[in-house]
């Protein structure tokens, strides 16, 4: 619940931020979109439980999960909406998770890999800011809601493993900050972005229940645009 208000309370201060932005300036808006292709790395993917005493009585270690580095690659349009814009297009985000069993009181020994491939479509209301030498702000923020198609594979190692159950959909909250201050000779421009999500579970078992309030998705992805 903690979470979701500081969602909520960041997204209603950067539309405050984004209509004063809107007062302040005079300059024409443009009403021709934008094309963005971003590139970069990313953590994230499968949220796993990590308060273990609402399992029961088992050892701290008897269950725990680790992220490796992942990549993500995103095609993105920008529409220009009066001062600000709506941002949407087609991301892709690949990472490798490990779980590893230790729980000997519940049976559960060895470890599990997933690969995490997630196809997401993010809509973001786009707020620029610092528009004096560049239209569409020298900096946006972006925030909104994105919908992921969730492609989980999964191999188990020696040992006995818990049941598990992964579900193809999940949706969430976005938030995004990006910038292109590098103008190119044929026009286009290079920039940076850095995007975080926090969304519904993927991926279910014995101490990822869907009653649990941890388990989730969620990422941290950064990278590099190039902005036709």
């Amino acid at each position: 619940m903690h979470g979701k208000r500081i969602i909520v309370g960041s997204v209603l201060a950067l539309l405050l931020m984004g209509c004063a932005t809107s007062n302040v300036t005079t300059e024409r808006t443009s009403t021709k979109l934008t094309y963005r292709f971003q590139v970069g790395t990313n953590r994230g993917g499968v949220v796993e439980n990590t308060d273990l005493t609402v399992v029961g009585s088992i050892p701290v270690d008897a269950y725990s999960g680790a992220t490796s580095k992942g990549v993500n690659v995103s095609g993105k349009v920008i529409v220009p909406l009066k001062r600000n814009a709506i941002e949407t297009g087609l991301d892709f985000m690949h990472n490798g998770q490990t779980f590893t069993y230790n729980d000997d009181a519940n049976g559960f020994v060895g470890e599990r890999k997933l690969g995490v491939n997630q196809l997401m479509i993010p809509i973001t209301y786009s707020i620029g800011l610092f528009r004096n030498k560049h239209p569409e702000g020298l900096l946006q923020i972006k925030v909104g809601y994105a919908a992921q198609l969730n492609i989980i594979s999964v191999s188990d190692g020696n040992g006995s493993m818990p049941n598990f159950s992964t579900k193809p959909f999940s949706n969430g909250a976005t938030l995004g900050f990006s910038t292109t201050p590098f103008r190119l000779k044929n026009g286009a421009k290079l920039g940076f972005y850095v995007d975080g999500y926090r969304g519904t579970q993927a991926y279910e078992d014995f101490y990822n229940r869907s009653e649990f309030e941890m388990p989730g998705t969620a990422f941290i992805k950064y990278g590099i645009i190039y902005q036709f």
